[in-house]
């Protein structure tokens, strides 16, 4: 499914942990592959700056933008996601009491950063934690945010006793050596991380990009999935770059198929919903348009790709 002819893209992702699949895409050559020469890729923290980049024509798609997609559907922007490669978050509930389930949180102080910060933008992070008490049965009123930006200042608020609880990532086990209580929450369903979105009036400009989109990222993660040592050596050199630890663990989990998880679009609708009550009118599926990933699974094409890599191996 090589392409002779190319299409110039231009992109941003709202977070740095996006970059190990499209670091992945770069350095295996599969944009070209798809017949995509990426003209930029920009990291874009602000999700209005962004959607306002795509609705300007100055960028043809963004990785990540989960939640506020939600509002400008409702307002008729024309916004639109098309592929899912990560579907869950996990957290750990550190408390300066034993806690046996989340459900024992109620009545207590959990530091956080607020919903929705100085810029207007909304916390993803603060919103799963929310959504994992929501699941767990406890209303948000039956808890107290100790609101915070700064994750040392939240940190300092648990360990000085001004909030009783705090949300981490990992296994917290640092925590429990300094004399804390450590209680893992496992997985949460949640669209997150490098979803593929764009907007109809850029694919309706550019022919063919869903698909070609579409299909760089799904064989992004083969490579990722199938030529593991070639994958962490370019995570390495991605981390000296950066600055930063990337791990494989993060290409790993992502779907060969990487359509969104249906609880995952729910709880991520629900919370898009509390930024923008405005889209409670709509469908969680209003978002979304599969279509593109649908006929390439159709064709046989993905299921393809990985019975030649398991014959080779």
């Amino acid at each position: 499914m090589a392409r002779t002819n190319k299409i110039k893209v231009r992109g941003v992702y709202r977070s740095h942990s996006h970059l190990p699949i499209w670091a992945v895409i770069e350095k295996a050559g599969i944009w070209e592959r798809a017949g995509i020469e990426l003209a930029s890729f920009e990291y874009c923290a602000k999700p209005p700056d962004a959607e306002a980049a795509l609705f300007k024509g100055e960028i043809d798609f963004i990785s990540g933008d989960h939640l506020t997609p939600y509002g400008l559907v409702a307002r008729g922007k024309p916004i639109v996601s098309l592929a899912s490669p990560v579907n869950a978050t996990t957290a750990t509930i550190v408390s300066r009491e034993p806690i046996s389930s989340l459900r024992d949180l109620r009545g207590r102080r959990i530091a956080d950063t607020p919903l929705e910060g100085r810029d207007g933008g909304f916390h993803h992070g603060r919103g799963n934690h929310m959504m994992y008490l929501i699941r767990s049965g406890v209303s948000l009123s039956e808890v107290r945010w100790v609101e915070m930006e700064d994750s040392d200042a939240q940190l300092e608020a648990f360990k000085s006793g001004e909030a009783d609880a705090i949300f981490v990532s990992g296994s917290g086990e640092r925590y429990r050596q300094e004399g804390f209580h450590v209680h893992p929450l496992g997985p949460l369903p949640m669209i997150n991380g490098p979803t593929l979105t764009t907007s109809y009036t850029v694919l309706q400009k550019k022919k063919t990009l869903g698909e070609r989109l579409v299909h760089a990222l799904v064989l992004g993660i083969h490579f990722a999935r199938t030529r593991r040592e070639k994958a962490e050596r370019i995570l390495e050199d991605l981390s000296k770059r950066e600055g930063r630890s990337f791990h494989y663990r993060t290409l790993e989990r992502m779907p060969g198929k990487p359509y969104p998880d249906p609880q995952g679009v729910i709880n991520a609708y629900e919370l898009g919903c509390m930024k923008s009550p405005e889209a409670k009118e709509l469908s969680p599926l209003a978002l979304w348009d599969l279509h593109y990933l649908r006929e390439l699974d159709n064709s046989g094409y993905i299921n393809r790709l990985y019975a030649r890599s398991k014959a080779s191996s």
